[in-house]
């Protein structure tokens, strides 16, 4: 009983070590993602296709904003995961509400834009989306990974914060934080 003791103790304290070891490493994969894109330039491709409700539209406009939202999301992964539609929706009411001064840009790259032009028809979200078919965006900026990839821009387009408003009320305060400081 007592090696058994011994054993499960050895087990359970080796668990530990490597789950704090992971954190320790996925803080400095962070820091290291915010260092590398904090004040880099999102650089844009020529030719750009807008949709709303899958069908074209001009939405040049939103660059021009003096803040920008920018998420891309490609096909890996569940795009439908990734895009959560309601809360961005609420988001931008919310924006509208406030008064605040922020384009939101969607750049999807998809193995199937049928179904992302049916998935947002379903959600009725009526906002102007990025269909990037060539993978344009990733190709001149390589964004870092899934979870880091939507960007408070300022209005040259440099990265000003990283992180889904989305999915923190924190980052999402920071966010309008900045953004009030125009």
């Amino acid at each position: 009983m007592t090696s058994n003791f011994k054993q499960n103790t050895t087990i359970i304290i080796t668990v530990v070590f490597l789950m704090f070891s992971c954190q320790m490493v996925r803080k400095e994969n962070i820091k290291k993602i915010i260092q590398e894109w904090y004040g880099k330039e999102i650089l844009i491709p020529t030719e750009i296709e807008y949709r709303i409700l899958g069908r074209d539209t001009a939405s040049s406009a939103l660059w021009d904003r003096p803040y920008k939202i920018f998420n891309y999301i490609d096909s890996i992964g569940c795009s439908s995961c990734q895009l959560g539609l309601f809360k961005w929706k609420m988001l931008i009411d919310s924006c509208n509400l406030q008064q605040l001064d922020v384009g939101i840009l969607f750049v999807i790259h998809s193995s199937d834009y049928d179904l992302l032009s049916w998935d947002l028809k379903e959600n009725h979200f009526n906002h102007p989306v990025i269909y990037d078919y060539n993978n344009q965006f990733d190709k001149l900026n390589h964004f870092p990974p899934v979870p880091y990839r939507t960007f408070l821009l300022d209005k040259d387009n440099k990265v000003k914060l990283i992180g889904s408003p989305i999915d923190s009320p924190q980052i999402w305060e920071l966010y309008k934080k900045e953004i009030k400081q125009q």
